[in-house]
């Protein structure tokens, strides 16, 4: 299997190109975009990713090399029938509010690929993945409550289960419309 990219990397790259989105939100397009169409060409997604870029630039050609790594293996993982396929998110060590808002853009992108794709609102679409996409739509505004002082007032351990419940819900969510909208891919091995 290809290398899935560190996000905390791909995000200091993608930053500092100003690229039009993060890592998160880049992996989320990506497979929005293939839950749509089940094939996207690196070129398009990227162009999406890193918006208007000057060509020429070495670090552009750093972005889009770790880009063309997490395409492959987004598709890989994504065809696998073991189910292996996972979220590029932060790690489960990093602070919770940055969990939350990580995943709450990887769902924004996850929409916004599905819109790119050329899955329109108002499409006819299977129930499961209709209700499953208002549900990432509510995800995508998600926030972590911390009062006026910065101080989380919630229960910690309630708040990292949720997370990893609601992670997971849409780590499955995702392959569910895969394999709703792309029944013939979803059942196919990359070698």
């Amino acid at each position: 299997m290809s290398q899935f990219p560190e996000i905390v990397e791909l995000e200091e790259l993608l930053y500092r190109i100003d690229a039009s989105m993060g890592a998160a939100d880049a992996h989320g397009a990506l497979c929005g975009m293939l839950c749509a169409r089940g094939t996207v060409e690196l070129s398009e997604w990227v162009d999406h990713v890193i918006g208007e870029q000057e060509q020429g630039n070495e670090l552009l050609h750093d972005v889009v090399h770790k880009l063309s790594e997490l395409h492959q293996s987004t598709l890989e993982m994504m065809n696998d029938a073991t189910g292996d396929f996972k979220l590029l998110l932060l790690d489960d060590d990093d602070p919770l509010p940055e969990r939350v808002e990580a995943l709450a853009a990887w769902c924004q992108g996850f929409i916004y690929g599905l819109a790119a794709g050329g899955i329109q609102e108002g499409s006819e679409l299977p129930e499961d993945t209709a209700e499953l996409l208002k549900d990432m739509i509510e995800i995508s505004r998600a926030g972590h409550d911390v009062d006026d002082t910065g101080v989380d007032e919630s229960d910690d351990n309630d708040d990292e289960v949720a997370y990893m419940e609601i992670e997971e819900y849409v780590r499955m969510g995702v392959l569910l419309v895969y394999e709703e909208l792309q029944p013939v891919q979803s059942t196919q091995t990359i070698h």
